[in-house]
C-alpha cells in the first residue's frame, strides 16, 4: 500500500499545482470599459464624434443588386440568338461631417455613387 499511496499523494500534488498554475493567469481586477463612439445628436440621429475631436460624423449609404434573364429569338426560321442574362450592382456611401466654428456650422459632404454592369441591363 506504501507504494500506492505515493502515486496518489503525488497525482493530488499535480492537480493542485495546475489549478494553482491556471488561477495565477486570471487577471486580479477587470479593466474599465473605455467609450470609444459616442453619440453626437446635436446635428440629429447616426451622427457620432470623431475621437478627440469636437467634429460629428455620419456614414450612410445604400446597395441594389438586380439580375434579368430574357429569351431571344430571331425573325428567320431555326434562328435562336440565344438566351441573354444581365446584372447589374448599384452603390452609395455617404460621409457627412459637422462641426461648430465661431462663424456657425462649419460641413463638409462627400458621396461615392459606384454602378457595374454585365448584359442587358
Amino acid at each position: 500500500m506504501n507504494y500506492l499511496e505515493s502515486v496518489l499523494l503525488g497525482a493530488v500534488a499535480a492537480i493542485t499545482t495546475v489549478g494553482v498554475a491556471e488561477a495565477a493567469d486570471l487577471p486580479a481586477r477587470t479593466a474599465v470599459p473605455v467609450a470609444y463612439v459616442r453619440v453626437c445628436g446635436a446635428y440629429g440621429p447616426g451622427f457620432f464624434f470623431i475621437p478627440g475631436t469636437d467634429t460629428c460624423l455620419r456614414l450612410s449609404g445604400r446597395a441594389r443588386f438586380e439580375g434579368g434573364y430574357r429569351t431571344s429569338y430571331g425573325r428567320q426560321f431555326g434562328t435562336n440568338l440565344g438566351d441573354t442574362a444581365g446584372f447589374q450592382g448599384q452603390m452609395r456611401i455617404n460621409l457627412d461631417a459637422r462641426t461648430q466654428t465661431a462663424y456657425g456650422t462649419l460641413r463638409a459632404f462627400a458621396r461615392l455613387d459606384a454602378i457595374a454592369r454585365t448584359g442587358y441591363i
